[in-house]
Protein backbone atom coordinates (compact mmCIF):
# COMPACT_ATOMS: atom_id res chain seq x y z
CA UNK A 1 0.00 0.00 0.00
CA UNK A 2 1.37 3.38 -1.05
CA UNK A 3 1.20 5.43 2.12
CA UNK A 4 2.25 9.01 2.66
CA UNK A 5 4.10 9.06 5.95
CA UNK A 6 5.74 11.89 7.69
CA UNK A 7 7.13 12.44 11.13
CA UNK A 8 7.41 15.77 12.81
CA UNK A 9 8.66 17.25 16.04
CA UNK A 10 5.74 18.38 18.07
CA UNK A 11 2.04 17.89 17.60
CA UNK A 12 -1.01 20.07 17.43
CA UNK A 13 -0.19 21.86 20.73
CA UNK A 14 -3.40 20.54 22.17
CA UNK A 15 -2.94 18.66 25.39
CA UNK A 16 0.69 19.12 26.35
CA UNK A 17 2.88 22.11 27.13
CA UNK A 18 5.27 23.58 24.59
CA UNK A 19 8.33 22.00 26.21
CA UNK A 20 6.86 18.49 26.07
CA UNK A 21 5.70 18.94 22.49
CA UNK A 22 9.14 19.96 21.27
CA UNK A 23 10.56 16.67 22.57
CA UNK A 24 7.99 14.28 21.07
CA UNK A 25 7.72 12.77 17.58
CA UNK A 26 4.40 11.89 16.01
CA UNK A 27 3.41 10.15 12.79
CA UNK A 28 0.48 10.99 10.56
CA UNK A 29 -0.26 8.78 7.56
CA UNK A 30 -2.37 9.51 4.52
CA UNK A 31 -3.59 6.21 3.07
CA UNK A 32 -3.54 5.42 -0.63
CA UNK A 33 -7.31 4.94 -0.62
CA UNK A 34 -7.94 8.66 -0.06
CA UNK A 35 -10.05 9.94 -2.95
CA UNK A 36 -8.27 12.91 -4.52
CA UNK A 37 -9.44 15.06 -7.43
CA UNK A 38 -8.85 18.48 -8.92
CA UNK A 39 -12.10 20.43 -8.62
CA UNK A 40 -10.78 23.61 -10.25
CA UNK A 41 -7.71 24.35 -12.32
CA UNK A 42 -6.55 27.27 -14.45
CA UNK A 43 -3.26 27.01 -16.37
CA UNK A 44 -1.42 29.80 -18.17
CA UNK A 45 1.46 29.06 -20.55
CA UNK A 46 4.22 31.58 -19.78
CA UNK A 47 5.84 31.39 -23.23
CA UNK A 48 9.47 31.98 -22.26
CA UNK A 49 10.56 28.31 -22.44
CA UNK A 50 8.61 25.22 -23.58
CA UNK A 51 6.48 23.72 -20.80
CA UNK A 52 6.63 26.73 -18.43
CA UNK A 53 3.22 27.05 -16.77
CA UNK A 54 1.59 29.01 -13.99
CA UNK A 55 -1.36 27.26 -12.39
CA UNK A 56 -4.05 28.05 -9.85
CA UNK A 57 -5.96 25.06 -8.57
CA UNK A 58 -8.22 23.46 -6.01
CA UNK A 59 -7.79 19.82 -4.97
CA UNK A 60 -10.25 17.95 -2.77
CA UNK A 61 -9.37 14.82 -0.78
CA UNK A 62 -12.01 12.63 0.84
CA UNK A 63 -11.17 10.09 3.55
CA UNK A 64 -14.09 7.62 3.54
CA UNK A 65 -12.26 5.04 5.67
CA UNK A 66 -11.61 7.54 8.49
CA UNK A 67 -7.97 6.43 8.43
CA UNK A 68 -6.30 9.85 8.53
CA UNK A 69 -6.44 10.99 12.16
CA UNK A 70 -5.13 14.09 13.94
CA UNK A 71 -5.00 13.96 17.74
CA UNK A 72 -7.55 11.13 17.82
CA UNK A 73 -10.05 12.83 15.47
CA UNK A 74 -10.64 11.43 11.96
CA UNK A 75 -10.26 13.72 8.94
CA UNK A 76 -13.29 13.68 6.64
CA UNK A 77 -12.07 16.05 3.94
CA UNK A 78 -9.17 18.24 2.93
CA UNK A 79 -9.55 21.08 0.44
CA UNK A 80 -6.35 22.60 -0.93
CA UNK A 81 -6.09 25.91 -2.80
CA UNK A 82 -2.74 26.38 -4.47
CA UNK A 83 -0.55 28.10 -7.00
CA UNK A 84 2.36 26.57 -8.90
CA UNK A 85 5.16 27.71 -11.19
CA UNK A 86 6.64 24.79 -13.11
CA UNK A 87 8.54 23.75 -16.22
CA UNK A 88 7.47 20.34 -17.54
CA UNK A 89 6.02 19.38 -14.15
CA UNK A 90 9.02 20.46 -12.07
CA UNK A 91 8.90 23.57 -9.90
CA UNK A 92 7.50 25.14 -6.77
CA UNK A 93 4.05 25.48 -5.33
CA UNK A 94 2.30 26.95 -2.34
CA UNK A 95 -1.04 25.73 -1.02
CA UNK A 96 -3.45 26.51 1.76
CA UNK A 97 -5.18 23.40 3.10
CA UNK A 98 -8.30 23.17 5.23
CA UNK A 99 -8.87 19.81 6.92
CA UNK A 100 -12.45 19.22 8.05
CA UNK A 101 -12.56 16.84 11.00
CA UNK A 102 -15.30 14.32 11.86
CA UNK A 103 -16.26 16.45 14.89
CA UNK A 104 -16.82 19.50 12.64
CA UNK A 105 -13.63 21.30 13.65
CA UNK A 106 -11.07 22.44 11.11
CA UNK A 107 -7.27 22.43 10.89
CA UNK A 108 -5.51 25.07 8.76
CA UNK A 109 -2.22 24.36 6.99
CA UNK A 110 0.11 26.41 4.79
CA UNK A 111 2.22 24.20 2.53
CA UNK A 112 5.29 25.01 0.44
CA UNK A 113 6.68 22.42 -1.93
CA UNK A 114 9.28 21.69 -4.57
CA UNK A 115 8.20 19.08 -7.11
CA UNK A 116 10.21 17.17 -9.70
CA UNK A 117 8.58 15.27 -12.54
CA UNK A 118 9.72 11.64 -12.87
CA UNK A 119 9.09 11.69 -16.64
CA UNK A 120 6.46 8.92 -16.44
CA UNK A 121 3.50 11.06 -15.39
CA UNK A 122 4.28 11.02 -11.67
CA UNK A 123 5.95 13.51 -9.37
CA UNK A 124 8.27 13.43 -6.40
CA UNK A 125 8.01 16.29 -4.01
CA UNK A 126 9.32 17.60 -0.75
CA UNK A 127 6.85 19.64 1.25
CA UNK A 128 6.93 21.71 4.38
CA UNK A 129 3.54 21.92 6.04
CA UNK A 130 2.96 24.57 8.67
CA UNK A 131 -0.07 23.75 10.80
CA UNK A 132 -1.12 27.32 11.54
CA UNK A 133 -4.36 26.98 13.47
CA UNK A 134 -7.81 25.54 13.61
CA UNK A 135 -11.10 25.56 15.44
CA UNK A 136 -12.23 23.86 18.66
CA UNK A 137 -9.52 21.69 20.18
CA UNK A 138 -7.29 22.50 17.17
CA UNK A 139 -7.38 26.25 17.83
CA UNK A 140 -3.84 26.29 19.26
CA UNK A 141 -2.46 24.05 16.49
CA UNK A 142 0.99 25.29 15.39
CA UNK A 143 3.47 22.73 14.05
CA UNK A 144 5.94 22.55 11.15
CA UNK A 145 6.82 19.30 9.39
CA UNK A 146 8.69 18.15 6.27
CA UNK A 147 7.08 15.56 4.00
CA UNK A 148 8.49 13.45 1.16
CA UNK A 149 5.65 12.45 -1.15
CA UNK A 150 5.07 10.71 -4.49
CA UNK A 151 1.78 10.98 -6.33
CA UNK A 152 0.01 10.96 -9.62
CA UNK A 153 -2.87 13.45 -9.80
CA UNK A 154 -5.12 13.70 -12.82
CA UNK A 155 -6.00 17.18 -14.15
CA UNK A 156 -9.58 18.42 -14.47
CA UNK A 157 -10.95 17.86 -17.99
Amino acid sequence: MNTRLFAFIGTMALLAGAEAIAQQKYTISQPADAISKFTQEHIIEVGDVPGHKLRVYEVQNEYPQNDLVFAGVAVQQMVSHGISDSVNGSGAFTAYNVFTMSDGNKVFVRLTDTTQSDGAGGNRSTSVENFVGGTGKFKACAVKCAIPFSARLEPVH
